[in-house]
């Protein structure tokens, strides 16, 4: 890659990659306060709103976002035409959740849910507010503000949801949580970013947009479906503590997968953008982009699914410990997310959302035939289904990726593959470190040392790529640093 793209990929990864890390480790910290306060009731109750809450922003967005990221001869028209429809959407959007909030509770038999659904749907309207402010960041590589507007926002949400949990005000602490987040990302957003709309709205223009985004509103809308079914499943076949644990454990398994999925596409989406007509360089700043950050997302899956046990005992309590299977399971899953949203990526790259919209076509039907033929031997044999899915996802999508730019399931393997074996080697050795203990901490710390231990001497063993570019990075970084002293 030119060194200006690679320099601008560089620090949009670290920017994105601080504000993801960042981000998730507050709401980590701050979730872990707030479930040792709620029970896991608490969590379930605002969990089985979650599929609705998802489906809704999934409208609101109408992949016009990534269509103004994608499109090369964007106008200012273009921005405020997309605003302006988001504006409308989302007061569409509040005005049926509000109408269909006593259908939900019916639904759930939850009255409670009525008046929790009314409230936490007003994140729909102000999310609307940003959504153009946020594509516009992107296109300009401008991902610092991105990272201290969510950081701010995090943290302040957090405060509030931590307070009200204290206070006594049960699952209405995580939907005032929810609208504190909302409204203070989308102020700072606006207060420090110097786009305004225009006074304009162009139907020509919202045609165009529309033409590429249409299409990624539908894959959205059956991505979206299925990965909150489950919620909507497990609580309408269980009850509200179930749908807790369910939500706790995936929510640890998912959060170091699209940490990742999210730092490498929201950076690469625009950098990779200007390769579109060149195959060649395309691959080659795919491979550069991605090698790394499998390496780091690997280790960190090791670390969870063999350590789960203890580490969720002492991070949430002894009353979290039934999702621990949840986490391990779904751990395996989705360390095969990130690849397969990355691969999409190439496809939006190329323009091909009609592809992308395809793909999800053939897999949808296949993922809910896995989940609704699981249902009956309960939650595990759902988690294990939800596993499956993700790997058959990655291989289906790799077909589009190797029909189009000959760079398929197989290659993308066989570099993955090194780093898979060192993984699964590390579980095995926190395991075996973890036998002789007899305490919760001794067998965390045991196991986690003796396991990043095994990583490092296997990755040295075997001359691993990606340790060295993760060391050549370090090494730059610190000598930068010294110079500058």
């Amino acid at each position: 890659m030119p060194e200006t793209i690679k320099g601008k990929a560089v620090k949009g990864m670290a920017w994105t990659g601080f504000e993801r890390l960042g981000t998730q480790a507050i709401q980590f910290i701050v979730g872990i306060v707030i479930a040792r306060v709620l029970m896991p009731s608490d969590f379930g109750i605002i969990g089985m709103l979650t599929i609705f809450i998802a489906i809704a922003q999934t409208f609101l967005d109408s992949g016009f976002a990534n269509a103004l990221i994608q499109k090369k001869d964007r106008t200012e028209v273009d921005y405020s035409t997309v605003f302006y429809f988001n504006i409308a959407i989302s007061l569409v959007l509040y005005g049926l959740f509000y109408v269909s909030a006593p259908f939900i509770a019916s639904f759930y038999n939850m009255p409670q849910l009525k008046s929790v659904a009314r409230v936490i749907s007003l994140s729909l309207i102000i999310n609307g507010l940003s959504i153009v402010q946020t594509a516009r960041l992107s296109i300009e590589l401008n991902f610092k503000l991105q990272s201290l507007g969510s950081l701010v926002s995090i943290i302040i949400s957090g405060v509030v949801g931590i307070a009200m949990a204290y206070a006594g005000f049960g699952a209405w602490a995580l939907v005032f949580q929810t609208l504190t987040l909302a409204a203070s990302r989308t102020l700072i957003l606006w207060l420090f970013s110097h786009w305004r709309p225009l006074w304009a709205f162009s139907v020509v223009s919202f045609r165009k947009l529309f033409s590429f985004g249409s299409k990624l509103l539908c894959t959205g809308m059956i991505n979206t479906i299925y990965q909150n079914l489950y919620t909507l499943v497990i609580g309408k076949a269980f009850n509200a503590a179930e749908v807790g644990f369910f939500n706790r454990g995936e929510l640890f398994a998912r959060l170091p997968a699209d940490t990742m999925t999210q730092t490498v596409v929201k950076v690469n989406f625009p950098i990779l953008s200007e390769y579109q007509n060149d195959d060649v360089k395309l691959i080659h700043a795919y491979r550069k982009l991605l090698r790394m950050p499998m390496y780091v997302l690997y280790f960190i899956f090791a670390c969870i699914i063999g350590a789960a046990s203890p580490m969720i005992e002492v991070v949430l309590g002894e009353k979290w410990l039934p999702c621990v299977p949840v986490l391990q399971i779904l751990c395996l899953g989705y360390m095969w997310s990130p690849l397969t949203h990355i691969n999409l990526n190439l496809l939006y790259v190329k323009g091909r959302s009609d592809l992308v919209l395809k793909l999800e076509l053939i897999k949808k039907p296949i993922a809910f035939a896995i989940l609704f033929a699981s249902i009956p031997f309960g939650i595990g044999w759902m988690c294990a289904g939800r596993a499956l899915y993700f790997f058959v996802a990655f291989v289906l999508n790799c077909y589009y990726t190797r029909k189009i730019l000959n760079y398929g399931f197989l290659p993308q393997l066989r570099e993955l593959l090194p780093v898979i074996v060192n993984a699964a080697l590390m579980v095995g050795v926190i395991t075996l470190a973890m036998l002789p203990c007899h305490t919760v901490w001794t067998k965390l710390l045991a196991g986690l040392l003796a396991g990043i231990a095994s990583y490092l001497i296997f990755s040295l063993l075997t001359q691993d790529e990606s340790m060295r570019d993760l060391k050549d990075i370090v090494m730059n970084k610190t000598k930068r640093e010294n110079g500058q002293l």
